[in-house]
This record gives C-alpha cells, structure tokens and sequence, in this order.
C-alpha cells in the first residue's frame, strides 16, 4: 500500500538540518561565552577553589554560574613567553582573558608590550588597598594590573636533618655560602619559576649588584640541584634531601603545616623583606573581557580576599585544599584575627629594605640568561672550583671570592643591553653560549690552580 504522506521535502529537510546546526552553534556560543580563559602558574588547590567560588559569586551577583579554562604552561617565564606567542600570533589578542600570578614582575613586561587593558574596580574596593608597601606598587596607578595576595620570600628549614647533621644555623641569605652546607641547599631554576627568580633578584638588590653575586655564587655552588618548579624545591627540604631551601613563603608554610613546627620552620630573611604582590590583569582583545573584569573585582572583594585568609572547612573559606596565603587588605587581618592561621600581619612588618620592581621587571629576562649561563649550565664546574677554594682555605681571600662570582658584563651593561638588544632571539641565544664557554673556562681554571 502506497502511503499518502510523501513524507517532508528537500526543503523542510535542508531547514531541519540548518535548524539543529544553528541550534548547536548557538548552544557553543553561549556556552564560550560563560567560560573565562585564565594563563595562571598557580597551583591545583588554588584553581579548584578560587573557581568554585568565583563560580557560586558570580551565580549570586548576576544569575548565572561561570566555568573557568585554565591554561597551565609552567611557570612564569614560560608565561611570559605563552602570551608573547600567541600575541604575535594575533596582534589583536582574543585567545587568552586573564593574566593570574606569578609575582609582579611579569606584569610590568606585560605593559611594557601593551598586551593589557585597563581596568577599573569599584573606587571603594581600591581604597581598601594600599598605593604601595616599602616601595612595591600593591595596583599599577593606571589600572592594568592589581595584586591579589602578597608574598615573602626565604627558607625552607628542615630541622630533623640540621640537628642530625650539626649543620649550622641559618638567618640570612648569607649563611647559605657556610663551606659546611656543601650539599645541603636546595634551589630552584629561575628561568622556569618566577618565586626563584624572585628570591634571586631581591638579594641582588638587597646586597648590591656585586655583593649580591657573590653571595648568591657561594650559596649556589652549595647547592645540591635546580629544580624547574618551586613546590619541588621545597618539598626537597621536607623530604630531607637537603637541609635548607629558597621557597615562597605559602610553600614553605605547607610543609610546616603538613609536618608540624617542631619539624619544619620557614625563615624570613632579615636584612630583605619586601612585600611582592601576586597580580592579575586582563588581556587587551579579551574575548570575555565583561566576565574577565568580574572576575578581577571578585579576586579584590571581601569575598575573595577572605578566601586566601580563612582555613579550610570554615565558612567563607576553602572547601578541598589548603590554600593560606597573606591577603591585600590590611583590615581583613583584624577581622579575620583569631579565625586565620596565616601568622603575621604584612603590613606591620617593619621593611628597611626598599625593592625597585621597575628595575626587577625590565631586566627579568637577561638575568635569567645570565644566571642560567654562568651558574645552573656549568654548575659541575662551579662546584668543582668551591671545593677547591675549601681546601685551600680561600673563603675569606676577597680576591678569590670576587674572582669566583666575577660575572662576564656589569650591572650597567645588563641594564642598557636589557633595553634594547636583548629582544633579538638570536642574539640573546650566541651570547648565552658565549657567557657558558666563559663561565665554564673560569671555574676550571679556579679549579686547577694549585695550593699556595
């Protein structure tokens, strides 16, 4: 029997189809369209839990809940050189939202290449922040870029192992160049992580270009080995493969809390305490850039500034993961006085020393070749030449001790080179080979010269 029904036409069909595409796309979109891109080195706990509640603020401010697309390239250097690819990419920006962490450094080379936008939260969110703590700007004047949580840099002890080594105690950078820590200092590599970098550039400025190199020399021939991530290096010390480790303060306070005080212990070097803000800011051709500005004001609220603050389990605070770290507004410490196990108030530190972010941030990159060429990449023979200097009994010698971290350009010529040369690829690549041959050759000989 033949049916009636012919069934539908080409036409209706093609409708159809173009229907049920149309309806996807339009799914997608709206779907894209809720969902923030973040570039962040933050770690796991911090993403899970900063979204989760970005997420349900978000839903309560403006009726719908957010996803967050993290994108995860290592650390901050690596960063740095993830949003430089994908701008020269598209010039116009459009893949990436927001900048989140790594210190305040990055964000100056990000301005300096205009890849942000400014910003501007709620005048009475910025009266709650500071202009700036001992010289380090907690916002940048033109709203590009904002702290978010501020960070201490020193080191990670593990008492178990300084007490069954008699290994001597440490207070300052300094002690770190003890010939009886040969071994027992771990350490990060700064062209990987920006907490390391960090570290490295405060003792520059802190003790000065050349005192601080060779302080920085004797501690790294001390030490055992340069991991690429600074959680690793501090779970080093945790571990008992070394003794003492760089680390950023809320790592170094993981451990504590994980193993107990009696334990474990984080040292605030004395003679450089400098407040680094961790910053966020939005991307120029943000895709998402409503939702990305959202996301700046929640991170700046009360809100979100108590969840760095608040243990986890207590209402307001974190749900999965332990996430304590120092927030940026001072009056949060007072509120929060007696519920927060973050020990010490920043703002009442007392800070002699004065960090220049600017020259921090302008010579980020040329330090990081420097360092990597003439410490990390040759380091067998830099501590082959300290052992050397042991035995013969040159560690007080000023002549050998300059000869050990002399450097092959001054602190002038890294400033001028870093302003201007330094962004040719290849240049940047003959000059860090050049530096390694130099370094290498020096240590060797240092290492050959025979006994007085």
């Amino acid at each position: 029997m033949i049916s009636d029904n012919p069934g539908p036409s080409v036409g209706v069909v093609r409708f159809m189809t173009w229907l049920t595409a149309a309806t996807f796309a339009i799914s997608a979109a709206l779907a894209t369209d809720n969902t923030l891109i973040v570039i962040t080195p933050h770690w796991e706990g911090i993403k899970r839990e900063y979204e989760r509640a970005f997420s349900d603020w978000h839903r309560q401010h403006f009726g719908t809940p957010v996803k967050l697309d993290w994108r995860d390239v290592g650390g901050t250097s690596d960063l740095l050189r993830y949003v430089d690819s994908r701008f020269a990419a598209n010039p116009n920006g459009g893949d990436l939202d927001v900048a989140w962490g790594g210190g305040i450094d990055p964000y100056f080379e990000l301005q300096k290449k205009r890849h942000l936008i400014r910003h501007d939260p709620p005048t009475e969110t910025l009266a709650r922040i500071p202009a700036e703590v001992g010289g380090v700007p907690m916002f940048d004047p033109t709203h590009e870029w904002f702290g978010t949580a501020i960070s201490t840099f020193g080191i990670c002890a593990n008492k178990r192992v300084i007490e069954r080594m008699k290994l001597p105690p440490v207070q300052r950078w300094s002690d770190l160049c003890r010939p009886e820590l040969l071994g027992w200092v771990g350490g990060g590599d700064l062209r990987k992580t920006g907490s390391i970098h960090m570290s490295f550039e405060l003792i520059l400025q802190a003790y000065g270009w050349e005192r601080g190199w060779q302080v920085i020399t004797r501690m790294c021939a001390n030490t055992r080995n340069f991991h690429g991530t600074a959680p690793t290096t501090v779970k080093e010390a945790s571990l008992g493969n070394v003794a003492y480790a760089m680390a950023i303060d809320f790592y170094a306070l993981m451990q504590v809390g994980r193993e107990g005080p009696g334990n474990m212990a984080y040292i605030q070097p004395p003679e450089v305490i400098a407040m680094n803000p961790d910053c966020v800011g939005v991307f120029r051709g943000a895709r998402h850039r409503q939702l990305a500005e959202r996301f700046v004001n929640y991170l700046l609220s009360n809100e979100g500034q108590s969840l760095w603050m608040i243990p986890r389990g207590q209402p307001g605070g974190a749900r999965n993961f332990n996430i304590e770290r120092m927030c940026i507004v001072p009056a949060l410490y007072q509120k929060l006085r007696g519920v927060t196990v973050v020990p010490v108030n920043p703002f009442e530190l007392s800070i002699a020393f004065r960090y220049d972010p600017k020259k921090g941030g302008d010579r980020w990159q040329i330090v990081n070749d420097l360092f990597g060429a003439c410490i990390i990449d040759v380091h067998r023979e830099l501590v082959a030449a300290w052992k050397a200097m042991i035995a013969r009994g040159e560690l007080d010698e000023p002549s050998a001790v300059a000869e050990l971290s002399r450097l092959p350009l001054t602190e002038d010529e890294v400033m001028k080179l870093s302003a201007g040369k330094w962004k040719d690829p290849l240049m940047r690549a003959r000059k860090s080979i050049e530096w390694q041959v130099w370094a290498r050759d020096k240590f060797r000989r240092i290492a050959a010269t025979t006994t007085k």
